[in-house]
């Protein structure tokens, strides 16, 4: 235990304002910026038209139009696990292509979410972003082990 003058100063803080002064809530100018400066989160700003929530949603819906319009599952279970070799039509291929552009077209507008993404954007658009990214990538993936297993 230290004696020393510096540990037995007493450091209570003294009020020098009024009661009228502490009891004031901050006005809208002062509260805002000012408290979240103070707590160190940044203030939350609106999403503009171009941002990383947009993209995300765009994402998702260029991921949810290759699941539901093309026939990339059927194709890869029926073709490609049956052991079929060289059944690559016209019709086949058409699917795989339109299937490979949009999951790819998901990935990037996802992509592109996730590099806008600031320490203000909501999470649920950043989390949207990261689970399109997973799921296009794996579909990209599905798309080209097809094509190349059913090539000729």
């Amino acid at each position: 235990m230290s004696t020393s003058p510096e540990d037995t100063k007493d450091t209570t803080p003294t009020s020098e304002t009024t009661d009228d002064a502490a009891d004031r809530k901050p006005s809208e100018s002062e509260g805002g910026a000012g408290e979240a400066f103070v707590s160190g989160v940044p203030e939350p700003r609106p999403a503009g038209l171009f941002g990383p929530e947009t993209f995300s949603v765009a994402g998702l819906l260029l991921l949810a139009t290759t699941l539901l319009s093309t026939e990339l599952v059927a194709i890869f279970n029926q073709h490609t696990l049956t052991g079929a070799q060289g059944t690559l039509s016209a019709a086949v291929q058409g699917q795989l292509t339109g299937a490979g552009l949009f999951s790819a077209l998901a990935v990037v507008s996802a992509a592109v979410a996730l590099v806008r993404a600031a320490p203000t954007t909501r999470p649920w658009a950043r989390h949207l972003a990261a689970a399109t990214v997973i799921v296009g990538l794996l579909l990209v993936l599905l798309t080209v082990t097809s094509y190349v297993l059913l090539s000729p």
